[in-house]
């Protein structure tokens, strides 16, 4: 929405500036409210018979739902976007031409509200309004710089402009202040949120970020000539996310005009600070998530998504051999927890990303994994994505780059993490995506004795899983991913040396209606094998095969004539015992 009831093509500051007794400032605090608001979970259909979600699983009440740090993650939010020019910026751009407003400006707008509304499953509703001219500071970067002063002295200039001009009672609509993670709705006095853009900047001491949580000064500046209302500009050490606003550029020192793209990425992760808080749950992410300090993509990853509320993890049972079809995660929020009950609120989490989403910007279709740390403390949780290729010891070529000279699972790293060698930290090239990350039926594993391996080093102690999570299948749209606690044959001697009662998955799976599949299964010695069909509520549908067989690997063919779309179970009866299998019909 653009506001049009009024025209500031310059900008000068007022000359009266208000001040006010610091024992006033104190009063404001001791006024506070501390009421919250109650969090409504939005329902999500399970991925399978025997699976749990998250809030239905009593381990997991470590994975609780924020409400939103400094800002709601659900609900109507109105925030002002302001276009800032400094008097020194001459650099020319067709984009952003020099004195006036972005081309991009509605497409900016309406992509960062889509983008919110995507992620949230449209429970939170974004407003941001347009200021309809351009801002120009009052003096050049150099000045500010020379009377020690920065962006945020410009931007409060800024604010005495606009208060002659707005009603700042239209961007007050959450009382946050002191309320962190349990927002209400009401007005508490504090502006919510103001995004100043900035055109280019050349001088570094007077911006030094491409984004920031915050808007550059310390403490309060009042509105409306009283203390009913006032924008908090954070608390003088930056990236203060329950400041009022946000600060976005482009490369500061380099002169380079921000563009629409580059507006939007940082825009959605500094917002994302005010869901979330200051804390970067990852160091890198490998464009697999938004509150990473580095490596940010545009799609919040599932624990991210979990913590906002708006989706809802379905849970393995913890040494449960299962089958789960995973739709793409973008669009459905489909995703899988994994508890690792040797260490309190750890976890592993699973993704198909079909890339069917303008916002998935994952390196390529595939199965990603992430580990998950969910401490206690909401600025100290942890999430790093399992890259497929593997980790590795690490050396310095000649030129100073880093490249991997043996495989360590256990002790080594991947190359969405930091690299220590010789005392100091390196990137591996591609920690910003790599293709490699993903799983695929070429690199379908992730088990103990592989690399990678879902065992792992917590400080000085070996964190032993015994997982083995294996992509079975994958499609267009969906993918069927086993997740097993049963040793593989390798590590099992009597499972070499004879004939096993097993019960394979079909080939191919997921099935499809009215389709066929061939059956693998095995028993140990002669006898009569009757395998029957099974719903996902346990009733027998068919008996699908019943006769004398010989010791040793065996097959039939099953047909899904008849049969909806769903899960079911095979069930194997044998003088031997029972094997059961997970199986998917799909449309």
């Amino acid at each position: 929405m653009i506001i049009d009831s009024f025209r500031h093509a310059l900008f000068f500051p007022r000359s009266n500036h208000r001040t006010v007794h610091s024992s006033l400032i104190v009063v404001l605090f001791l006024i506070v409210r501390f009421c919250g608001a109650a969090q409504v979970q939005p329902p999500s259909e399970e991925l399978r018979c025997g699976m749990r979600s998250s809030t239905e699983a009593s381990f997991l009440k470590g994975i609780e739902i924020h409400g939103g740090a400094y800002l709601p993650t659900q609900g109507a939010i109105r925030g002002l976007v302001v276009f800032v020019q400094t008097l020194n910026d001459s650099a020319p751009d067709d984009g952003w031409p020099l004195g006036s407003l972005p081309s991009w400006r509605s497409d900016y707008v309406d992509r960062v509200q889509r983008y919110f509304s995507d992620m949230s499953g449209s429970t939170m509703q974004l407003q941001l309004d347009i200021y309809p001219d351009l801002m120009i500071t009052r003096g050049t970067e150099d000045g500010y710089v020379y009377w020690e002063q920065n962006f945020g002295s410009s931007i409060r200039e800024i604010l005495d402009s606009l208060d002659t001009q707005l009603d700042f009672a239209d961007y007050d609509r959450w009382d946050a202040d002191g309320k962190s993670y349990r927002l209400q709705q009401g007005p508490d006095g504090k502006v919510d949120l103001l995004i100043f853009i900035f055109r280019s900047i050349a001088n570094s001491t007077f911006l030094p970020f491409s984004g920031v949580s915050d808007l550059g000064f310390a403490g309060y500046h009042f509105l409306d000539g009283s203390l009913a209302r006032w924008v908090y500009g954070g608390s003088g050490q930056y990236n203060d996310a329950s400041a009022s606003g946000l600060t976005i550029c482009r490369s500061p020192g380099h002169r380079m005009v921000i563009e629409q793209e580059f507006a939007f990425q940082v825009t959605i992760h500094e917002f994302g600070h005010k869901l979330f808080g200051e804390g970067h749950p990852a160091e890198l992410f490998g464009s697999l998530g938004v509150m990473a300090n580095a490596g940010n993509g545009y799609a919040m990853n599932s624990f991210e998504r979990q913590l906002a509320g708006y989706i809802d993890f379905q849970v393995t049972e913890p040494g449960v051999d299962t089958v789960v079809m995973l739709r793409d995660y973008v669009t459905t929020g489909d995703a899988v927890l994994i508890p690792l009950p040797a260490l309190d609120r750890s976890y592993y989490s699973l993704e198909y990303r079909a890339k069917l989403s303008e916002w998935d910007t994952a390196p390529l279709q595939g199965l990603y994994a992430f580990r998950i740390y969910d401490s206690w403390s909401k600025s100290q949780k942890e999430v790093h994505v399992v890259s497929s290729e593997g980790k590795f010891d690490w050396a310095l070529d000649s030129t100073n780059s880093v490249y991997p000279v043996r495989p360590a699972p256990l002790s080594g790293y991947n190359r969405y993490q930091r690299i220590p060698i010789n005392g100091k930290n390196y990137w591996a090239e591609g920690w910003w995506g790599d293709p490699r990350s993903a799983f695929t039926m070429e690199r379908p594993e992730f088990a103990v004795l592989k690399n990678p391996t879902p065992d792992f080093l917590f400080g000085l102690d070996t964190i032993r899983t015994n997982l083995h999570i294996t992509l079975l299948s994958a499609g267009d749209s969906s993918a069927v991913v086993r997740i097993s606690y049963t040793a593989p044959s390798i590590l099992s001697a009597e499972a070499v040396l004879q004939p096993q009662l097993t019960l394979s998955p079909p080939y191919p799976h997921p099935l499809r209606e009215r389709g066929n599949g061939i059956v693998p299964f095995s028993v140990g010695r002669e006898g009569h094998v009757r395998i029957s069909l099974h719903d996902a509520l346990g009733r027998r549908v068919r008996t699908v095969f019943d006769d004398q067989v010989a010791a040793g690997a065996q097959q039939f063919m099953l047909t899904t004539e008849g049969l909806s779309a769903g899960i079911y179970q095979l069930v194997l009866e044998s003088a031997e015992g029972r094997s059961m299998q997970s199986i998917v019909i799909t449309r």
